[in-house]
């Protein structure tokens, strides 16, 4: 909205929405929550100072005296307002409905950001990767693989929720993973336990928040569970059993909670007052079997074991000790293995950046690049090939396997190597002005050097032509001239017949970049054109990292950089904290679904047992 009735505008213009939208003005980030509460009510036309609530990042603005560069707001904040003041019940419910909304939107916008990427690592963005509890990864169809890592991301976010006691957010959460589950190839869905998992969460949740009206209608969803978990588990557990090699399955608490809400939904939903207690009756028997020996414990813990996998050890193992120092070991082991491989991804992380991107914009694919390497080709030399086949493996082979090719690679990667350098040593030699001057024109030239690889007229003259260009300057190729004498100068001892030929390009090298190229042709056993080829690509990728590094300039501001929105900026900063938020709660060990805590579940076991032996019409809620 334009400001209606507005005063002279200057100073900072925020980004509102809500209960206002458009831009309100106050002088100055320094100015006082106060002031901008003051000038949105005027823009209301309200005079209540509490009927409305300001909301930055998912952080409601309540200190009036505080300044808003205090509170985290910059000329890029969006604000969210709300009507109705502390004293007004029904607007303080809109208003948290609001925020939670808020909240739940900005989770689903991350949560579909990290869906919509595939785990290889091959953007600067943050990616997922579905594996199953040994840790092998799961290929599934593109189409399905979306929905699932959105189900699953919004469930491990609901299960976080849930620890912190915020169950109607964890139950929006939760019926968000549903819908994404729903829409994977059912198939795929009846494989693995998730989908029941899912279920008995939002039936809890249900219970949690004393909806007894949703708890009374979710028998529904709990025979879905039911159904689900028997097809991923086999009937009577048979599936795990077989996989864990013991009578015992610490899925058992799985089916305990199960148990308990069937008998809580059948109280609440008015069946038979038996059919409850059968309920109750068989998850007291399973809850008596997960109770574990606190002597066996703490001798566990005498060893030096924590409570978490003591316990979890000795209901995998039926509460034998032995068996649960055995699987503990074994829990760890595999544990190891888990961090051996986020800690070689985060240093792989570090690695593609040597290597640069594809013209395409992406990094080259380790799990390629692995292969390459097991077949006998050096690391840094299968990376080339295939950034410069866009990650194809069998066309960055075929480079590799062909002589002559593979020597062009070769040279075309030593050239730009030596580019790279003498770019740094000139660098180093300017003043301080002119070195900050290069920087700014050549900047990123090291990590986007291979943006135009391939796209280049290589044809005879390349190489001298990209000499006058403003991404290569003459020290730099004459830096490249030098290189190429010197390798060819080492093999001239060693080839006799070399001697004269390299005297020869030797002379031409004085002459532009054509003698280079013929230099290092001598250097490397290729052709002249061979060569000429690989410098002008090597000096073509580097022209291109220039033209890119420059191209910035066009709308650009007094810095040379090009100026961005300040809301879409701060809504892609939002968006990349989200993410981030999402990807700590991701839980990467497959055994934490099992460690439910069932003191709670033990409680309402006796409680409504009691109430039904008695005729009892159930707790208050």
């Amino acid at each position: 909205m334009a400001d209606r009735g507005a005063r002279q505008i200057g100073g900072v213009g925020l980004k509102v929405t809500g209960a206002i939208a458009g831009t309100v003005f106050v002088d100055s980030l320094e100015a006082s929550v106060g002031s901008l509460r003051a000038e949105i009510l005027r823009l209301m036309s309200s005079s209540s100072e509490g009927s409305v609530k300001l909301i930055v990042g998912g952080r409601t603005l309540q200190d009036d005296a505080k300044r808003l560069c205090d509170c985290g707001v910059t000329a890029a904040s969006r604000v969210l307002v709300a009507r109705g003041g502390g004293g007004d019940a029904a607007a303080a419910a809109a208003n948290a409905a609001a925020e939670r909304a808020a909240r739940l939107e900005r989770v689903r916008k991350a949560a579909e950001a990290l869906a919509g990427r595939d785990g290889r690592g091959l953007s600067d963005d943050l990616a997922l990767d579905i594996e199953d509890q040994a840790g092998a990864a799961v290929a599934v169809r593109p189409e399905d693989r979306r929905h699932l890592v959105l189900g699953l991301v919004m469930h491990d976010k609901a299960k976080d929720t849930m620890r912190r006691g915020d169950w109607a957010a964890a139950l929006d959460e939760l019926l968000l993973a549903e819908e994404a589950l729903a829409l994977c190839d059912p198939a795929l869905t009846a494989a693995v336990d998730n989908g029941g998992l899912l279920l008995l969460d939002l039936v809890w949740a249900a219970y949690k928040l004393g909806d007894l009206r949703r708890l009374a209608v979710s028998r529904e969803r709990l025979s879905r569970a039911r159904a689900g978990l028997e097809r991923a588990h086999g009937a009577d557990l048979q599936r795990l059993r077989a996989l864990t090699g013991g009578a015992f399955s610490p899925e058992l608490a799985t089916y305990l909670r199960l148990e308990v809400l069937e008998g809580l939904v059948a109280f609440y939903g008015g069946e038979p007052a038996a059919a409850a207690e059968a309920a109750f009756r068989g998850a007291q028997a399973k809850w008596r079997r997960l109770q574990v020996s606190d002597g066996a414990l703490a001798m566990l813990q005498g060893m030096g074991y924590d409570m978490k996998e003591a316990r979890r050890g000795l209901r995998f193992s039926n509460g034998d000790v032995a068996a649960a120092v055995d699987f503990i070991q074994e829990q760890r082991a595999k544990q190891q293995e888990r961090d051996d491989k986020r800690r070689k991804l985060h240093a792989w992380n570090y690695e593609r950046l040597e290597y640069g991107k594809t013209p395409a914009g992406q990094y080259v694919d380790m799990e390629q690049l692995d292969k390459l390497q097991g077949l006998g080709y050096p690391r840094r030399l299968a990376a080339e090939a295939l950034r410069k086949h866009e990650n194809r493996g069998q066309e960055a082979l075929d480079e590799l396997a062909k002589p002559e090719r593979r020597r062009a690679l070769e040279l075309e990667l030593s050239l730009k190597e030596a580019l790279k350098t003498s770019k740094a040593t000139a660098k180093a030699r300017e003043g301080p002005s002119d070195a900050a001057a290069a920087a700014t024109a050549g900047a990123g030239s090291s990590t986007s050097a291979a943006a135009g690889a391939g796209g280049q007229d290589v044809a005879g003259s390349g190489a001298t032509g990209a000499s006058g260009s403003g991404g290569v300057d003459p020290a730099a190729l004459q830096a490249l001239k030098t290189l190429a004498e010197a390798l060819a100068a080492s093999k001239a001892g060693a080839a006799g017949s070399a001697g004269s030929k390299h005297k020869k390009h030797k002379k031409d090298a004085a002459g532009g970049g054509g003698g280079a190229a013929a230099a290092a042709a001598v250097a490397m056993d290729v052709d002249d054109e061979t060569a000429a080829v690989a410098l002008a690509a090597a000096l073509g990728d580097e022209e291109e990292a220039g033209q890119s590094g420059s191209s910035s300039s066009s709308g650009e501001d007094g810095d040379g950089k090009e100026e961005e929105d300040p809301v879409k900026a701060a809504e892609k900063a939002e968006l990349k904290a989200a993410e981030q938020e999402l990807v700590r709660h991701v839980q990467s060990d497959p055994m934490a679904a099992y460690d439910i805590d069932v003191t709670e579940e033990g409680n309402i076991i006796a409680e409504f047992l009691t109430l039904l032996s008695t005729g009892g019409e159930g707790p208050a809620s």
